[in-house]
């Protein structure tokens, strides 16, 4: 058998033994988090607020309505007669809904008359949707006679008007009772729906919603649909037939995975980091809408116009502390669970729906990506050009399944396929193991003679780093000097100076490296370093500026011991600045290599250490630095400076030190002289 054959005939079998054990594992719980996980990252990348629907807004009972307004209702929850003021203003603004995500089960005996308003301009509104959650316990006889005895009769007797006969619902499961309005406001409501939550049993993420609660022997809405549906009442009116893939309501047809709608996130709540579409739907706090209904009813211009509501789908809901569960959802864990009915009620007013792709197409793209990428690496002697063709061919279904779900709402499983192509490139090129061993003694020996040991092994296990082109990386780049070092060298002799130097040099290094970084250089007195590579670090510029921080303080120190001992006082000057440089060996292969980065960002660092002169100060970072930074630093603004390069200043800000708990937020401003 020819050797080609014989390697295509390998990759094949590698590709099939591969696929299987994916194919088999696929319903395990680590396949499922990271397909998951792949999901949430397409939502994060691809949502659109611009294509969430206008007609879609919140009222919000925030933190500024409930200090705002307790004067006037007290601590919530409040007195119904402010609901009164809601609903009239959102109604007679014209909204098409006025949908609660919370409930309302009691009357307030203590306001009995607010309880009669209320309900009273719920009935004159007409589009008042209510909401109900259901409730199971432990199914005995003595659970369903408790449940029983606590019941309104009555009240269950008028929530099986809002139910639905749907066919194929299955069994209810295991809920015996209900928490629903109060008699009088579930009578004049002209629909409810259910909001329990029903996160991904995988990991507890909001992703998918159930349309239909089966209770009693009906079918209820959830709070989206029941929203939809009062507000595009023709569309949804008729029968409702369900199966695990599809439900069909009226003239709508529902797309279903599992028996519940995947919900196609528009985004997050309100996210402040985007300058447009902030809020994914408009949200008024709830403090907004009852002054103006007071200031219209006053004769004045109300704060929110009242023809801002004219044709909406409004969802009251809340954000207050301790008023609402977060809900854990593709962007984070804390958003409200209002957007998880918003949401869902956008996508069944626009019939825009996210669909899965069916299981025979999950599988097959599994299987066909193993098998192809057996057949590629087995035409592939190099073992770098194999790695580069896996992570190509594995980039190229994961557009593929990016383009799906961005432009044709089609979520085709992601992590499975991509761990095929991976895995059987791996398997793939194990043949060249021991191949591959002797090369990696070879490195070490190249480069063991003036490359740290552990950087070595870096080296070892991905040689590819040798390459004297390097790459682009975002880093934090830090320079320090003693300031006056020539005056000082002067004054010694030279062991004197040898001396001085190694001993504050040693302690440097040791600082640099305690602090994750990367020692690049000595230059006489002054020392280069940087976070990031070879070893990444998120945090890469709270590492430096820790650095930095301990760098001083060691040097204050060090300067009193030698102050004591008759040497000379040394002050240290510090630049940070985070940008994208090159990074990478360079230098010689025959003759000596250095790891090292080469950039502008680079340059500018170096800047900043020598314009600690200029503003007398000690520390300085740049702008870049300050936005990568967390919260545990306080800074003062010193003004731009002109940078070579660089079309516009650059702000840079002296680092003054770590924040205590008790400290503000945010950078200290002060006057700087010159």
């Amino acid at each position: 058998m020819r050797p080609r054959v014989r390697r295509s005939l390998l990759g094949l079998a590698t590709g099939a033994l591969v696929g299987l054990l994916l194919v088999l594992l696929r319903g395990t719980y680590p396949a499922q988090s990271f397909e998951l996980k792949t999901l949430d990252w397409r939502f994060r990348t691809f949502h659109d607020p611009a294509r969430a629907d206008t007609d879609v807004v919140i009222v919000d009972v925030d933190n500024l309505s409930l200090d705002d307004l307790r004067p006037a209702f007290g601590r919530f929850p409040w007195p119904r007669d402010a609901w009164v003021k809601v609903v009239r203003y959102l109604a007679t603004g014209g909204a098409r809904v006025i949908a609660f995500d919370f409930t309302f089960p009691d009357p307030d005996f203590q306001h009995p008359a607010g309880d009669s308003a209320f309900a009273a301009e719920e009935r004159a509104a007409g589009n008042v949707v209510q909401t109900l959650t259901f409730q199971g316990f432990a199914d005995t006889a003595e659970a369903r006679r408790q449940s029983a005895f606590r019941e309104d009769t009555a009240a269950l007797r008028r929530l099986a008007d809002f139910g639905l006969a749907a066919r194929g619902l299955p069994a209810p499961a295991g809920f015996q009772t209900a928490v629903i309005p109060y008699r009088a406001l579930l009578e004049g409501a002209r629909g409810v729906g259910a909001i329990n939550f029903t996160p991904d049993p995988v990991d507890g993420t909001a992703r998918r919603s159930p349309l239909l609660w089966p209770f009693r022997g009906r079918a209820y809405p959830t709070l989206g649909l029941a929203a939809a549906m009062v507000a595009d009442s023709a569309r949804f009116a008729g029968g409702a037939a369900w199966s695990l893939d599809r439900l069909r309501l009226g003239r709508l047809t529902v797309p279903l995975d599992g028996g519940s709608l995947l919900l196609d996130w528009r985004g997050p709540y309100n996210d402040a980091r985007r300058r447009s579409h902030p809020q994914t739907y408009r949200i008024f706090p709830v403090a907004q809408i009852v002054h103006s209904y007071d200031q219209l009813a006053g004769g004045e211009t109300p704060e929110v116009p009242i023809a801002t509501f004219q044709g909406k789908v409004v969802f009251i809901g809340t954000t207050g502390a301790g008023l609402f569960d977060a809900r854990a959802n593709p962007f984070g864990p804390n958003d409200p669970g209002v957007l998880i009915h918003a949401t869902l009620a956008d996508n069944l007013l626009t019939g825009d729906f996210l669909r899965r792709a069916t299981p025979a197409a999950n599988l097959g793209a599994i299987v066909l990506a193993a098998l192809l990428a057996g057949f590629a690496v087995s035409f592939i002697a190099s073992v770098w050009w194999s790695v580069a063709a896996g992570l190509a061919l594995a980039a190229a279904y994961l557009g593929l399944a990016a383009w799906l779900f961005a432009g044709a709402g089609v979520w085709l499983d992601a992590a499975a396929p991509t761990l095929a192509i991976l895995l059987t490139f791996t398997g793939g090129m194990a043949a060249n193991y021991f191949t591959e061993g002797r090369h990696k003694r070879q490195i070490r020996e190249m480069f063991s003679k003036y490359v740290a040991p552990e950087y070595v092994a870096q080296l070892a296990d991905d040689p590819s780093k040798i390459a004297l082109g390097g790459r682009r990386a975002e880093l934090t780049i830090l320079f320090s000097d003693i300031r006056g070092f020539t005056s000082i060298s002067e004054k010694l002799e030279p062991h004197q100076v040898i001396e001085f130097l190694n001993e504050y040099l040693s302690l440097m290094a040791a600082i640099v490296k305690q602090k994750g970084g990367t020692l690049d250089k000595f230059i006489g007195d002054a020392v280069m370093a940087f976070w990031g590579e070879p070893v990444h670090h998120p945090d890469h510029a709270d590492r430096a500026a820790d650095c930095a921080l301990a760098m001083q303080e060691t040097t204050a120190q060090l300067a009193r011991r030698w102050v004591a001992e008759g040497k000379p006082d040394i002050h240290i000057g510090v630049g940070i600045n985070t940008a994208e440089v090159v990074v990478g060996n360079i230098g010689s292969v025959e003759h000596k290599l250095d790891y090292t980065v080469i950039g502008d960002g680079v340059n500018l660092a170096s800047r900043l250490e020598s314009a600690n002169k200029e503003f007398k100060t000690g520390i300085i970072i740049s702008e870049f630095t300050l936005a990568k930074l967390g919260d545990r630093f306080d800074v003062r603004a010193l003004g731009d400076v002109k940078v070579k390069g660089k079309e516009r200043p650059v702000a840079i800000f002296e680092l003054l030190g770590r924040r205590t708990a008790a400290a503000p937020a945010g950078v200290v401003a002060a006057e700087v002289g010159t």
